[in-house]
């Protein structure tokens, strides 16, 4: 596997796959990234109601009933949303506040720090002059799943960045919409490569040196060394010790890979095809498996 670590500027490029699953290509060196740009996808009322958490704190000031409403939200590429501040009396009426984009008011001794963090610090301070601002509570967190901001320059809403398998590379994963997720990896800085998964191809796959990337349209993601296996016409049991595959040779580099219980229910089906189809993947619980145009299936249990 030392040729793992021989990365090189190479694409990925996602194509349909049979039977809802789909298939990934590891395209030449002077292939396009991706078969069309990347899409942004502007948050839906739901996504913004789901990602924004508030909390009543106290106020230093000395002013009976005085609270500071804190609220985290993603932050956006235009307009006053983000984290937020706000001083308010015991009847609700504002005194002041901050903003991500103006996060120090001092009349009102409020600040902001770590704005970028995901989860921002509040100060507070009397207004008298010279007091030091004291740290006085962290945001909230953020739900799970949601992105500290709601663009990126790619297209979609960054989500989280995960560790590959050759310990040296990384992928970013991107919200492109519902049940539509891409992860583009990285080496050293340098993108090599991006698949997506949506709701008409759910799970795919790449292969970079022998390093399998695979992402689902749930925003999933699990990535193996494959280590070598049988190819052409065959049956083996993957990772997980109690799935068994039947790989049946359709034509030149065209396989169909039928997945089983040890009591011969069919548990997924995958195809690929050397005109169009050339990596297929699937995910059954926590089995991962991709289908090679040689017939050979590399899987995995993600932990």
């Amino acid at each position: 596997m030392s040729a793992l670590l021989r990365h090189r500027r190479t694409a990925l490029r996602t194509l349909a796959a049979c039977a809802a699953v789909t298939a990934t290509v590891l395209g030449p060196a002077a292939a396009a990234f991706a078969d069309s740009p990347a899409r942004a996808a502007e948050p839906t009322p739901a996504d913004i109601a789901r990602c924004t958490v508030t909390e009543k704190v106290d106020s230093i000031l000395p002013i009976e009933g005085a609270y500071v409403e804190i609220v985290n939200r993603p932050i956006p590429k235009y307009g006053p949303e983000g984290p937020q501040a706000v001083l308010k009396d015991k009847n609700g009426n504002v005194l002041g506040g901050v903003t991500y984009n103006h996060p120090v008011n001092e009349e009102a001794g409020l600040k902001l720090t770590e704005l970028d963090s995901g989860r921002a610090q509040l100060w507070q301070r009397r207004p008298a002059g010279g007091v030091a601002f004291l740290h006085t509570h962290d945001f909230p967190a953020l739900p799970k799943g949601c992105p500290v901001r709601w663009e990126t320059e790619g297209g979609g809403t960054y989500v989280r960045t995960v560790k590959l398998a050759d310990g040296g590379s990384i992928a970013k994963i991107y919200r492109m919409g519902p049940d539509h997720y891409r992860a583009e990896g990285f080496f050293q800085g340098e993108s090599f490569g991006s698949i997506e998964a949506t709701p008409a191809t759910p799970y795919v796959a790449g292969n970079l040196n022998g390093m399998i990337t695979a992402l689902s349209s749930k925003g999933e993601v699990a990535s193996w060394i494959a280590k070598a296996r049988p190819t052409g016409p065959h049956n083996e049991t993957l990772a997980d010790g109690k799935t068994v595959v039947r790989v049946i040779e359709l034509g030149d580099q065209r396989y169909r890979a039928v997945l089983a219980d040890k009591g011969g229910r069919t548990l997924g089906t995958m195809e690929v095809d050397g005109d169009a189809r050339f990596r297929a993947a699937i995910k059954v619980g926590s089995l991962w498996a991709v289908l090679e145009t040689d017939g050979s299936v590399t899987s995995y249990v993600a932990r």
